[in-house]
């Protein structure tokens, strides 16, 4: 037992990926999951130490991309061997030599230096996105400056009208207009512009006036008929008498 134990001590990394995990089947068998290889309930505990069932642990953790097997991948040319992403070594598929690969200078050193590049991406990042951030506000600033000055210009215009508006009130008030209901020749029209009574009236009249003229007139042309007719009447007997007369005159 004591060579035993210092054998398992000497190997180091020997359990890194720890113990399988079994499921119990019907037929009261167990069944590995990582592995799928089936055993009696009795053989579990030397399974476990087993190479098959070690690298059945080491292909599942690769197949599930599982730490610390993230870091490797299978190796092409060889079933047993596998390929660090960091370094670029080939390593053997074991546990131990697993194990003191991680833990090595030129696996850490180059750990290290991934980190450091990490770091100062997300420093760049971080700056970046501080950056942006500065941008931004600045943007909001210059927004609100900008709306600030929009704001005063508005408001000078809306000064401007109103003063605008106030000279012209003015002008107009200067500007005499005379009061309602009076002219500014003080003719109230009462001379030109009569009631509607008036009118009729003062149209009666001149419709009276005229009729007196027609009538005037049809009196006039009466009297001058008559006094052709009379003229005509007397006039030739009148003036044979007076003829026969003045030639029997001188004869006495």
């Amino acid at each position: 037992m004591s060579e035993e134990s210092t054998k398992m001590e000497t190997k180091e990394g020997s359990n890194l990926l720890g113990s399988p995990t079994f499921t119990q089947l019907e037929n009261g068998r167990f069944k590995c999951l990582e592995s799928g290889h089936e055993m009696l309930a009795k053989d579990k505990e030397s399974y476990s130490h087993s190479k098959r069932c070690r690298l059945g642990l080491i292909d599942f953790a690769l197949a599930n991309n599982k730490p610390p097997l993230n870091m490797f991948k299978q190796d092409p040319l060889s079933r047993a061997k596998l390929i660090c992403k960091l370094t670029g070594d080939t390593v053997n598929k074991s546990e131990e030599h697993i194990w003191k690969h991680i833990n090595g200078k030129r696996f850490l050193n180059k750990l290290e230096q991934k980190e450091m590049e990490k770091l100062e991406s997300n420093g760049l990042v971080a700056e970046e996105v501080e950056e942006e951030l500065k941008s931004s506000q600045d943007g909001a600033k210059k927004k609100k400056k900008n709306k600030k000055k929009q704001n005063k210009v508005e408001e000078i215009i809306s000064q401007v009208r109103d003063s605008s508006d106030k000279d012209s009130d003015l002008e107009e008030t200067d500007f005499w207009i005379p009061p309602a209901g009076e002219r500014w020749d003080f003719d109230d029209g009462g001379d030109r512009w009569g009631s509607d009574a008036e009118s009729e009236h003062e149209s009666q009249e001149e419709n009276a006036a005229e009729d007196a003229v027609e009538d005037n007139d049809e009196e006039s042309k009466e009297l001058s008929t008559r006094a052709k007719r009379m003229s005509i009447e007397i006039g030739p007997s009148s003036s044979a008498s007076r003829k026969k007369k003045s030639k029997k005159d001188p004869a006495s």
